[in-house]
């Protein structure tokens, strides 16, 4: 592996600048802490921009990147060792500098939640290639439930977590990450946050009329519940997550597409067919083939730029093309949120119009639209 490798460029119309901040909420504590301490929200903000050049920067602090090489040797039972490959990535985004690129201001906003214990680090070329098309896209680091969180200061808390949480476990952390989505939707209406968030943006709010929220496994539970709770929320996208959370006694009125991976199609969770009828919008439950739970995350995309054969983590990682991947999850995360904030799902893409656009996706079910 070659020292300080770089991702692949963003695929979409737009560079991508990125910001790393810190949001507090005051009104709640952060459970990985024994002392009293307010919970703060390290979030990772890409924004689509236009820049003449790109700067290389670091894909993950190297407490995290230590943190998680013998993590996922234990998680998995796998000899490999993740640790250099995530030390040694780099991400070309557009530089800091006030003259250097032209930010897109006010376009939709997406929130991004990882999955459990799972540092929001794993996912900044997925959140990349999203803002890329034009979306703000803000990726989301959860104390209480994350293994390991490195604050812009440089210091790091270990998260708490001891062994695999039970049901009501998850239920708990699926909430606690929809009250974060909550908050971060009100500070973005806050111009003293948003100022000390994005120093270059400076106090100017950020319009929340088309916010939506992804996110992988529990995150994406936790996007469907923030669908069901914040009116604000006006679409979600679940990738491979079981359902653990909780919604309105009415329902979920907002659209909701769930991306399932060929691995959980095998063992499908009973708590998704128990959601799907309380998903009152348009709703599209797509598998992809060639998949584990494991490829929704930059990993594949990691080894092939670092020229490690992905061929050998098939069975951790899956078999589809790294490229190919990216290009499908951006392409129905653009589709399905444009429909949302447009008040009209639909289109080629997900009417199944385009079925050799990506012959891997395959609809399971849809209705509403």
């Amino acid at each position: 592996m070659t020292a300080g490798y770089l991702v692949p460029n963003p695929p979409g119309r737009y560079n991508v600048t990125l910001t790393i901040g810190t949001l507090t909420d005051h009104t709640r504590n952060d459970p990985s802490v024994e002392t009293p301490t307010p919970r703060t929200l390290v979030l990772s903000v890409f924004q689509p921009t236009r820049c003449a050049s790109t700067v290389a920067v670091t894909y993950m602090p190297n407490k995290t990147a230590e943190f998680q090489g013998p993590y996922l040797q234990r998680q998995f039972n796998i000899s490999a060792d993740f640790t250099p490959l995530f030390l040694e990535a780099r991400l070309p985004v557009c530089p800091d500098e006030p003259n250097g690129s032209s930010t897109l201001d006010d376009g939709p906003i997406l929130l991004f939640s990882g999955g459990w214990n799972i540092p929001r680090l794993y996912y900044n070329v997925i959140a990349s290639a999203i803002a890329s098309e034009g979306f703000t896209v803000i990726s989301i680091d959860h104390p209480g439930d994350t293994n390991i969180i490195t604050y812009p200061d440089g210091h790091a808390v270990v998260g708490r977590s001891s062994g695999f949480p039970t049901i009501d476990e998850f239920a708990q952390y699926t909430s606690a990450r929809a009250a974060d989505a909550t908050f971060i939707i009100d500070q973005l209406s806050n111009a003293t946050a948003v100022a000390e968030l994005l120093p270059q943006r400076g106090p100017r709010e950020f319009c929340t009329d088309r916010v939506g929220m992804l996110g992988h496994s529990l995150g994406g539970a936790a996007a469907v519940q923030a669908a069901g709770q914040d009116p604000r929320v006006r679409g979600a996208i679940d990738l491979d997550g079981a359902f653990h959370g909780s919604v309105p006694s009415s329902g979920v009125f907002a659209p909701v597409m769930y991306v399932m991976s060929e691995e959980l199609s095998k063992a499908p969770y009973p708590t998704l067919d128990k959601l799907w009828p309380q998903l009152k919008g348009p709703k599209l439950w797509l598998k992809v083939a060639n998949t584990t739970h494991m490829s929704l995350s930059d990993a594949l995309t990691l080894l092939q730029a670092a020229g490690q054969d992905t061929a050998a983590f098939g069975d951790l990682l899956g078999t589809i093309a790294p490229t190919e991947l990216v290009r499908l999850l951006v392409a129905y995360t653009a589709a399905w949120m444009r429909g949302a904030f447009a008040g009209k799902v639909g289109g080629p893409l997900l009417e199944e119009k385009e079925p050799g656009r990506f012959p891997e996706a395959k609809t399971v079910k849809k209705s509403n639209f």
